[in-house]
């Protein structure tokens, strides 16, 4: 076959799927003659699709030099070669190496200015990076050139919201959904603002569509959890928190959280089980302790509570709360002594918090015992 026919046949194998066929027609195309242009990008194509993306720039490149005049390079090819080098740039960041991953993306902007992709995902590169302003600057830019692109008005959403402008990231997430409806991060996301902005109620209808757009969202679950619990509604907290774990029963803070739910609910028998849960899972967690203790107290088994805070403090011996905690078991079954040293302890540890109302409470409390012995 001439080269022609060669060509021919290797854009069939690409029009196809079948990139290593194509690119073994384009290789015999480029041994009869080395200067054929088409050759050249159309096996890029083929290596560009098959992640290839040195070997697929290096052949865009080859194509700039058979042009020679980079001015007159058709438009599609600049695009190829935008396409590979973006997304080496892409690869790159998925290998941890965030500087050529932006190189990479700075030189496809370089070949294509007008890459609508590139500017979105070196925004949120950069995002990650938390360089929230220059994030904020290449989703302007992609949204400029396509004013339709829901990603983009959710993406800067999420870098305005890193910056504290709770406002322009409303009207973001409200932008990408009036774009796309059934767009569920952004319903998420919009609700985590008005959780902060303490608009509870509109904060709920937020994670409510993102739960009816994706059931199996332990996030969505867990915030609204955490509304219901600070409003004080704990049967609803205990459903929300029920559902995350069994989505994924491994998450020890859910535990937690539901625990102190079953324990404002009366029910300290459930709020024991789920401490019992968290401390299988982290059984260095101080916290578990005390509020396995906490329940323990109200059952009326004082020497559980003061075993849990033990091991609370060895664990955390800076826990000012914790020893209050256990002197005051002390104080309520006349171990009067052992109650001055836990309050001791814990005015010192308040003192160094900065805690003066506190300290100076507890202080009085001390004196009261000490006129008593």
């Amino acid at each position: 076959m001439n080269t022609e026919e060669l060509i021919k046949q290797g854009i069939d194998k690409n029009l196809h799927g079948d990139y290593e066929g194509a690119i073994a027609f384009f290789n015999q195309a480029i041994e009869l003659n080395s200067n054929l242009a088409e050759a050249y990008h159309n096996r890029g194509h083929a290596f560009l699709e098959l992640a290839e993306f040195d070997q697929a720039i290096a052949d865009y490149q080859q194509v700039i030099k058979i042009i020679k005049n980079p001015l007159h390079l058709p438009a599609n090819i600049k695009f190829d070669l935008a396409k590979a080098f973006h997304n080496r740039g892409l690869a790159c960041f998925q290998r941890g190496d965030d500087q050529a991953a932006i190189a990479d993306i700075n030189q496809a902007l370089q070949c294509y200015p007008d890459f609508v992709a590139a500017y979105s995902n070196r925004g949120n590169i950069l995002h990650i990076l938390g360089q929230y302003t220059e994030a904020i600057a290449d989703y302007n830019q992609a949204i400029q050139l396509n004013p339709h692109l829901a990603a983009a008005y959710h993406n800067r959403g999420n870098s305005r919201y890193a910056v504290q402008d709770y406002q322009g990231a409303v009207t973001d997430y409200n932008q990408a959904l009036a774009i796309n409806p059934q767009f569920a991060e952004a319903y998420y996301n919009r609700g985590l603002v008005m959780s902060h902005l303490q608009n509870y109620e509109r904060a709920i209808a937020d994670f409510n569509q993102a739960i009816q757009l994706h059931p199996d969202d332990v996030q969505a679950y867990y915030q609204r959890g955490l509304i219901y619990s600070s409003l004080g509604n704990y049967e609803n907290a205990i459903t929300d928190y029920n559902q995350v774990l069994q989505i994924n029963p491994l998450l020890p803070l859910v535990y937690g959280l539901r625990a102190n739910a079953r324990r404002q609910l009366r029910d300290y028998q459930g709020a024991i089980a789920d401490s019992n849960r968290l401390l299988q899972l982290n059984p260095n967690l101080a916290e578990g302790y005390c509020d396995r203790a906490v329940s323990s107290h109200l059952l009326g088994d004082y020497q559980g509570a003061i075993e849990d805070y033990n091991r609370a403090l060895q664990i955390n011996p800076n826990l000012a709360a914790t020893y209050y905690s256990r002197g005051d078991i002390h104080k309520h079954l006349g171990n009067t002594q052992a109650a001055i040293d836990d309050f001791q302890k814990s005015a010192s540890l308040f003192d160094q918090e900065g805690n003066t109302l506190y300290y100076q409470e507890i202080m009085k409390l001390i004196a009261q015992l000490n006129k008593r012995t």
